[in-house]
């Protein structure tokens, strides 16, 4: 008589060692979390109950992320159920924190970008969209039970979609690129092996840059036509918009064609985006600067890391200028929090993303 072993279907190995593989992605974004966190509690506290319930809510948040980082340390696999559970009160408590400042335009809404874009590179599409489906959901009806500007409101379910859609569509991304090693027998030779990786790169991945290009063509678009007043400041405003929206056909229809286009001229699309957000930003529109997260998201998951740095750096100063120089200023009233967060979670969701991208190519050397 023989005992039978279970074997499980190959969809779930592949979710499971998705899981082993890409988990501290997700624990790093909560330490990242803690981190914001206890700043935002201790910097300028109201009260000495404010403090004490944050540090504790806080330090509760990071004791559950220490154990879960004691897993992949120990080379002992994390349990779904509690990878899951740990991501629902990343939200809940970022939620949480909003709730309590009054409005979803405060500081504490941008740790929704790093949660996002961590746990869906990770985890599986339904898991993916249950979680995202929640966070529009609240987002949306905190917004319009506080009257938010449509404008704001826009950018930020967007923003937030495309973050999720980012990390989706490169997570399959990868699978796609899993499979057709597999049915090459020859390894690269070790000379041409980080030349190969590279291609595959931009091969691959591009499609993650073009995704936050729409998104951020969408927020514009929008943005245009709702402030419309006359013909010539429309006609002004989407001349340069119109021949962003046809580049990025044609990046998407060579794309399709299996012609994608090579490292420079990627790398000019994504700094003519952050030229885009910019201007966008200084014009007035200074809430648009949430279309930096999957921007810089989607960059860092296709370029090496020492390109990714660089774009990240520029990011980061470009908009600190903006914030310092363009009115209203900087008055340090306390927006220089929201700053210093905000520049935290931008560069933090960089970092996040060629994290991700180390490990999948370390993945495909083990494999």
């Amino acid at each position: 008589m023989t005992s039978a072993i279970y074997v499980p279907p190959q969809e779930a190995r592949s979710e499971l060692n998705d899981l082993r593989h890409g988990h501290i992605v997700i624990i790093a974004a909560r330490w990242l979390f803690v981190s914001a966190a206890l700043l935002f509690v201790l910097y300028r506290p109201q009260s000495v109950a404010d403090v004490t319930e944050g540090v504790l809510a806080v330090l509760a948040i990071a004791a559950v992320n220490f154990y879960l980082h004691t897993r992949p340390l120990t080379n002992r696999p994390v349990e779904r159920s509690w990878a899951y559970g740990a991501s629902v009160a990343d939200l809940i408590a970022i939620s949480a924190l909003i709730l309590i400042q009054g409005t979803v335009t405060g500081n504490t809404r941008v740790f929704y970008y790093p949660a996002i874009l961590a746990y869906a590179l990770v985890f599986p599409p339904a898991v993916t969209m249950a979680m995202t489906a929640g966070v529009l959901g609240f987002v949306f009806v905190a917004g319009v039970g506080n009257n938010l500007d449509v404008r704001v409101l826009v950018a930020q379910l967007l923003s937030l979609g495309v973050t999720a859609l980012i990390g989706w569509r490169y997570r399959k991304v990868e699978a796609r690129r899993r499979a057709r090693r597999a049915e090459f027998a020859r390894e690269p030779f070790a000379s041409e092996s980080g030349r190969i990786e590279e291609q595959e790169d931009l091969f691959y991945g591009q499609i993650v840059c073009i995704l936050a290009r729409w998104a951020l063509i969408g927020g514009a678009l929008f943005l245009c036509l709702y402030q419309a007043t006359d013909v010539a400041r429309l006609e002004r405003s989407l001349i340069p918009l119109m021949a962003i929206i046809a580049a990025n056909f044609f990046l998407q229809a060579r794309y399709m064609m299996g012609l994608p286009a090579n490292k420079l001229l990627l790398q000019c699309a994504g700094a003519i985006d952050l030229i885009a957000i910019t201007a966008i930003v200084a014009a007035g529109n200074p809430e648009f600067f949430v279309f930096y997260y999957p921007v810089v998201a989607a960059f860092a998951l296709v370029f090496v890391r020492r390109f990714t740095l660089m774009f990240t750096g520029m990011l980061a100063l470009g908009y600190a200028a903006v914030f310092v120089l363009v009115p209203p200023g900087l008055h340090f009233n306390g927006d220089e929090l929201t700053l210093a967060i905000r520049l935290v979670t931008l560069v933090g969701t960089g970092l996040l993303a060629t994290m991700y991208w180390r490990i999948q190519r370390a993945r495909a050397r083990e494999e």
